[in-house]
């Protein structure tokens, strides 16, 4: 594994205003479609790395998708989907 951070990598990592930092945030999936795990960004800023069946505070992980988590919760499903870059607004 490398030290070094690819720029692309670098600049979309810090770019402000791109997540909701006050709700709870799907940041990456990995793994091959089997064995998928997804990363989550809670609200207190912790980071923490889920399965399919596992159960949380926000519900239950039913699916993991290659860009989205559904979680079974107690009024129904949640979908949660990777951020993605808004499109620049056009000039006036």
């Amino acid at each position: 594994m490398s030290d070094i951070t690819n720029p692309t990598t670098a600049n979309l990592a810090t770019q402000t205003g791109l997540l909701p930092l006050r709700r709870l945030q799907l940041i990456g999936v990995a793994g091959p479609e089997e064995a998928r795990r997804a990363l989550l960004r809670h609200p207190n800023g912790q980071i923490e790395t889920i399965r399919v069946g596992d159960t949380m505070r926000y519900g239950t992980v039913v699916a993991i998708d290659d860009d989205a988590v559904i979680l079974q919760t107690a009024s129904g499903t949640r979908t949660l989907h990777i951020p993605t870059r808004p499109e620049p607004r056009a000039a006036a």
